[in-house]
Order: structure tokens, then sequence, then C-alpha cells
């Protein structure tokens, strides 16, 4: 395995640890309420965090209460690997979206030398010989390109943070009842 995947695949683990942590919070918080402890084992954290914000309503201000739909629509899309889906989520939340600069490039078919020709190309930034991650969608074959996208952006670390704003939320509200 390469050096860059090990690197960012370690900042996924991190951002994935955070999300896994903030649901694990909001289920702890509707089984802690008798009246939202059954809630506390549905399948769908969606509805465990509708019953939360309808339970705190009034201790919520609205910016909260977007912050927890969108961390948990975010912690969905990263642990199911929906990258460019999660880079739009974090805009969402009002992180500025940065560009990790990731290029693809089709050398399927391609003998050695051609390969080492196109890599060179792609190197210089030769137009029409590559892609940004960033300015595709994704479609098969480009995960691992997203992946890379994401974490040389820096978007898993702000995912993580996000996550940790949102548990803290969760903790607070915790603290009132």
């Amino acid at each position: 395995m390469s050096l860059p995947r090990i690197i960012v695949e370690q900042q996924y683990k991190v951002a994935a640890a955070e999300g896994a942590i903030y649901e694990l919070k909001m289920r702890l918080l509707a089984d802690e309420i008798p009246e939202l402890q059954q809630a506390a084992y549905d399948r769908n954290l969606g509805d465990v965090e509708k019953l939360i914000i309808k339970h705190f309503d009034g201790s919520l201000s609205g910016d909260e209460k977007n912050t927890l739909e969108l961390c948990r629509e975010l912690r969905n899309k990263v642990l199911h690997c929906d990258f460019l889906a999660a880079r739009d989520k974090l805009t969402s939340l009002g992180v500025e979206a940065r560009r990790g600069n990731v290029k693809r490039a089709d050398i399927r078919g391609l003998s050695g030398a051609e390969m080492t020709e196109k890599i060179g190309a792609v190197i210089a930034d030769t137009p029409s010989t590559f892609e940004y991650v960033a300015d595709t969608k994704a479609r098969p074959g480009t995960v691992f390109g997203w992946l890379l996208e994401l974490g040389a952006a820096g978007d898993f670390s702000r995912a993580k943070e996000c996550f940790v704003r949102a548990a803290a939320i969760v903790e607070r509200l915790a603290m009132i009842d």
C-alpha cells in the first residue's frame, strides 16, 4: 500500500470514528430519556435525531438543529464512502470548500512507455491528459480518487471537527435533563 493511501485512510478512520461517536452520543441521549428510550434502537438515526430535537426544541437554536441534522447526513456520507456528497454536506455546514487538486488520468490499455509519457504529461499539467477529481461526479473507478481528494483537501479533518461540534451539542443536551 502506498504512503499517501495509508495517510488518507488514517484521516478517514479518524473522521469515521468521530462520526460513530456522534451517533453513539445521540443514541445514549435518547436512551436516557424514558419517552425516547425505545427510539434509541431505531435503525434510522434520523428518526432518533428528530425525536431528540423535538424533545429539546426550546433548548436548541435553529443553527444547532441544522448542525445535528447535517452532521448525521455527513456521517452517513463518510461511512458509506460517498465522498462527493460528503463534500457537499461540509459546504452545507458552512465549511469552506477547498480542492485537493487530485488528478485522474486514464491509462487503461497503454504500454509501459505510453504510461510513462502520459504520467509525465499529467505532472506537467498538459491539458486534456487528465481531469481533476473535484471536477468529476462520483462514478465507477473514482472512489480512490475521491478518497485522495478529500484527504488532500483536509475534508476529513474538517468533518471530524463538525462531528466533535455536534457531539458537544448532544452532551450539552444530556446535562439539561
